[in-house]
Formats: structure tokens, sequence, C-alpha cells
């Protein structure tokens, strides 16, 4: 499937560069260009290895509330002077921090940029060729300001202007993380989640290892985000012309991800081990003097165990897969290899596994590969504990932000005013089905019609949020999860 990438903030950057440089390691032709990166702090900007500049574009620029960095000699002067690193302010229990400048991960003040900064913002989705692309993916971090904040803008306006689907691939903060960032995530789920076709979330606490912090484990997390992501849109897009009678393709996962909600990806290898007698074997079968045409490479039951292992794999965002309602199987490798029962065994674990029969299988042809992948989505899950537990800690977050505002209502504990405070937020502004891609998501008046516009495109989605909140649904009203 041909994908436009448009990433938001500091992870979405990183992500979008990344996958660029994957996809041309590996061949495929998926954006074909396509792609944009929005931020309110450039300093990420500079490790980027492969977007133009014309393709960087940086918001809030001269807007008030946007705090700029200053030059490196600056920084040094100013850390020393004050005992520590000057780029970051602590907050919460956790040893990980959060940047000052920016937005200083205030997703309000995010929204707010992006509304003023909209004009440029248009004119810089003038360079994405919506007619060479199947679909869009916004890229973010939901723990940002920026991410969460200029995010939530950002899909109305692509949502407004494209015709084909718009997708999400949003990253959530880790435990490691202070507490705010949980806040902001909730409220970014709660608001991107309905407006999108579908949002494959990432759980950085999942994918980080032991005590390591996140930010340790960016290169080694964006590798696994971008390995699935390229073998799910990807296939098809490396050796289009290879036969084959399965082929899977971008109706396919149109199909699989119409349904809307949270989608998760699973990913497993099994590498091959030709000796001569495989080739001999695999000769005879192509003259037609072998009998064995059903398991020609690789035997039905390693195939079976290869889609299990991609199944029970560390999912992009841990979940319970029978709470899937649509699944999608595809795998990947030379097209002698992949034995068609192993398939359709394969194809019935699935079933079997998930409960589901809404389950779509495909293969991708791929000359010369030393290995087999099973990719498998799980589409529009909805039992997913560290939703859960993010709900659960921006609660927690909000009622002490509360109780710290009546503690220093008179203002001789806070640094900040009443109109500056940094923790307070309204979540009933997003964190309600009321207002789930409206005033907070943006305020773009004139964008409101998109989502009247966009009622039967958006259905699925929002019906899916319901069924996530499931019993928790309280734990986006603050006030009523407090007093209950």
């Amino acid at each position: 499937m041909k994908l436009a990438l448009v990433g938001v903030g500091d992870a979405g950057t990183r992500i979008v560069d990344h996958f660029v440089r994957r996809e041309q390691a590996t061949g495929r032709s998926i954006t074909t260009g396509n792609i944009l990166v929005f931020n309110t702090d450039d300093r990420v900007f500079e490790d980027t290895r492969t977007i133009p500049e014309e393709r960087r574009v940086l918001l809030g620029d001269t807007h008030s509330a946007v705090k700029r960095r200053p030059d490196s000699a600056d920084v040094s002067a100013s850390a020393e002077g004050k005992g520590g690193d000057a780029d970051r302010v602590h907050t919460g229990t956790h040893a990980d921090t959060i940047d000052s400048y920016g937005v200083g991960g205030d997703p309000d003040v995010g929204a707010t940029v992006a509304e003023a900064d909209l004009p440029e913002i248009r004119r810089a989705l003038d360079q994405i060729d919506e007619t060479e692309v199947a679909a869009t993916m916004l890229v973010a971090g939901l723990g940002g300001g920026t991410g969460s904040g200029v995010g939530s803008v950002l899909l109305e306006e692509l949502n407004a202007i494209y015709e084909t689907p718009v997708y999400v691939l949003g990253a959530l903060p880790s435990t490691t993380e202070p507490d705010r960032r949980a806040l902001t995530a909730a409220r970014g789920i709660r608001t991107l989640v309905p407006l999108a076709d579908a949002t494959f979330l990432v759980d950085n606490e999942e994918w980080r290892h032991g005590t390591d912090s996140v930010a340790a484990r960016h290169n080694n997390i964006n590798e696994a985000i971008v390995t699935r992501l390229l073998a799910l849109f990807g296939a098809g897009e490396r050796d289009p012309e290879a036969i084959s009678e399965m082929r899977v393709d971008s109706a396919d996962l149109s199909r699989t991800l119409e349904v809307g909600g949270v989608a998760t990806i699973g990913y497993a290898t099994h590498e091959l081990d030709r000796d001569d007698n495989d080739l001999f074997a695999r000769l005879l079968q192509l003259l037609g003097l072998s009998n064995d045409t059903d398991d020609g490479g690789v035997d039905a039951a390693t195939i079976k165990r290869l889609i299990r292992q991609a199944l029970e794999s560390k999912l992009t965002l841990p979940c319970a897969v029978t709470s899937a309602d649509r699944v999608l199987l595809i795998l990947s490798g030379p097209p002698d290899t992949i034995s068609r029962k192993g398939f359709e065994t394969g194809r019935y674990l699935l079933e079997e596994e998930t409960t589901t029969v809404e389950v779509l299988a495909g293969d991708e042809p791929v000359s010369g590969a030393t290995e087999i992948t099973a990719t498998v989505v799980l589409s529009n899950v909805t039992d997913i504990p560290r939703i859960d537990e993010i709900q659960r800690q921006a609660v927690s977050m909000h009622s002490l932000s509360t109780t710290d505002d009546h503690d220093t209502a008179g203002g001789s504990d806070s640094d900040l005013g009443d109109d500056e405070r940094e923790d307070e937020v309204d979540p009933d502004r997003v964190l309600t089905d009321d207002t789930a891609g409206g005033e907070d998501d943006g305020d773009v008046d004139e964008n409101d019609g998109s989502e009247v516009d966009n009622t039967n495109k958006h259905n699925a989605a929002d019906s899916s949020v319901e069924a996530f909140d499931g019993e928790t649904d309280h734990s986006f009203d603050f006030e009523a999860e407090r007093d209950g």
C-alpha cells in the first residue's frame, strides 16, 4: 500500500526518518517521497538523515507561548549556573524528564499553536500528492504536547482535505516517564482514536528493557515499529511482478482496518536453511518431476508454528487477542517455500485463537529472500490493559493537580498564575464524547463540518472507542471517577 507519512513532534519525526531509511534499504517503495514532519522545536530536525529540509515544518516560530532553544553555548552556561541540565524540567516521581522547550509538554499550547499556523500547515500538506498514495498515516508520541496537541489539529485537517483513509501511529509513554505524560496520552487517545480510520498504538512500557529509559531505547523501539509497519504496508511493494495465487493487496488491508478503533501488530520470522538437496528438490518440482507440490519448501507444521509465534509475539500493543474484530495474516518469503497447507492451517488457527471468522490471509512472494515472515494484524481490539492503566494514572494525576490548585489558590506556592499553570488542564474538553475531535483537539471552527461530512467514515471508530472504554468509561470523566 502506498502510504504518506506525517510525523509530529520528536517521536513522530524520528519514526518517519527511520521508516524512510529502512524503506530505502529494503527496496520497498511505499512513501514515494510523500513525507512531512512538524515540530515546535527544531532540535530533532538536525538528527534526521532522509527528510529534506523543505519537508520539515517548524511551527510556532513567532508564538509567545513557544519557548525557543538558545544556542548550545548559552545552554551550557545556564546549566552550570543552576547545577543541572537547563534543557530539562523534572516533574513527577520518575527519573525521565519533560523537555521545557517547544510547547513544554502542554497539548493545549500545542493545539493553540497549530491553529494559529493552519495556513502554513495547509501549504506544507500541499507537498503530499494524494493521488500517489492509498492512505496517510499521522505518526506521533501521544505523551508529548506537540504530538498530542498539534497532532489532533493535523488529524482534523487531514480528514477535511483527504478522501483516502487517515491512520494514526501513536506511541504511549512508559511508567518511567513523568505522570503528566499519562494524562496527555489519555486525552490524546480519547481525541485521536474516534477521528482516525484506525489507530496503531505502540506501548513503550512493553518495548523498553528492564530498567532502561525510553530515551535509551529509541533506536531499538523505532526499529521494531518500522519493521512491522514495512511488513504490513509494504506487502507487494518490493517485488510486484512476482506471481502469487493469494497475494495480499491494499484492499485486504483497508478491509481489515475499516472497522476503526485500535489495531496492533504481531511479527515472527523463520530463517531458511537451504542446502543442495533442497535446491534439487525444488528443481524437480519446477520441472514437474516431483509429486510434492503441496509442501515443496517449508512443511505445514513449520508454517503453522510460525503463525502462532507471530500471534504470541510481543505485540506493538499487548491486548487480549480474542477482543479483535478482524485479523489479517501476511506470509512473506520465497514463493516456492510457503506451504499452502500450512497457510490454510495457520488461518484456521487464527480463527480459533481470536474467536473471529473475519480472518483475511495473503502472501507476499519475495524471490531470493532468506527467511519467511508472518505478520498478523489485529483490528479494533478492545481488551487493552495498558490503556486502562493509563486512564487510571491520568485520573490520579488530575486529582492531585486539582488538589494542588486548591492549596495554592493564592499563588504563594506556585510560580505560575491561574492562566499559566502547566499541570492545570480541563480534561472534559477532550475526554468526553461531546468534545472528541472538538474544542481541545484543535478548536478549528471552520473544520467542524468535517466530522459531519465524514460521519460514515468514523462511525466504526466511534463505536470502538465506546467498546474499549468498556466498564472504565467513567475513567475519562475525572470528576465522576473521584466522586465515585
